[in-house]
């Protein structure tokens, strides 16, 4: 007597293929939600951060630029300080030494002092053209002034005359 091994096939019922139906439909709902998102969505949210990212180098770059500028300015204020802080005893001198130039009737205003080529531009004003003839006297008889040139002489509305002192100083008051 042989025995027949052969499978035994066993009938499925209707619960069993509505249950697997099923799996397969909520399968490509998944499938479906999961390429939604990730071409639809994640490409939206890609755009908003490409363009903050362009928003923010483009801050970043701006920012960047006004603390270069506010960097050369300070730099720039530096080189003057430095200049000031070399010639600080230069100047100092000069100042003493002016003081016994000028006419106690005269005030200067607007002064301009190039060391190097010790020129001192300034604006005088004073109460009367006698005043400025002895201020001239004065610029005449001392022996520290190379040259020096009185422009713009004219008197005011107030009765004041004003006028442009340019000098030209020797080396020894910078001394």
């Amino acid at each position: 007597m042989a025995i027949e091994i052969a499978p035994i096939k066993k009938e499925t019922d209707l619960r069993e293929n509505l249950i697997m139906v099923f799996s397969i439909i909520v399968f490509l709902i998944s499938l479906g939600v999961y390429f939604y998102f990730n071409n639809v969505i994640l490409s939206q949210n890609k755009a908003k951060l490409l363009a903050a990212n362009n928003e923010y180098t483009t801050l970043a770059g701006s920012d960047v630029r006004v603390k270069e500028s506010e960097l050369a300015l300070a730099g720039r204020y530096i080189g003057d300080f430095k200049v000031l802080f070399e010639n600080n005893p230069k100047v100092s001198n000069f100042f003493t030494t002016f003081q016994k130039w000028t006419h106690p009737k005269v005030v200067y205003s607007g002064f301009i002092f190039d060391v190097v080529s010790r020129k001192v531009t300034v604006s005088g004003s004073t109460s009367g053209f006698q005043n400025v003839m002895q201020q001239i006297a004065i610029l005449n008889i001392e022996p520290t002034i190379e040259s020096y040139q009185i422009s713009n002489v004219a008197l005011a509305q107030d009765n004041s005359v004003n006028f442009n002192l340019e000098l030209t100083i020797k080396a020894d008051v910078l001394k």
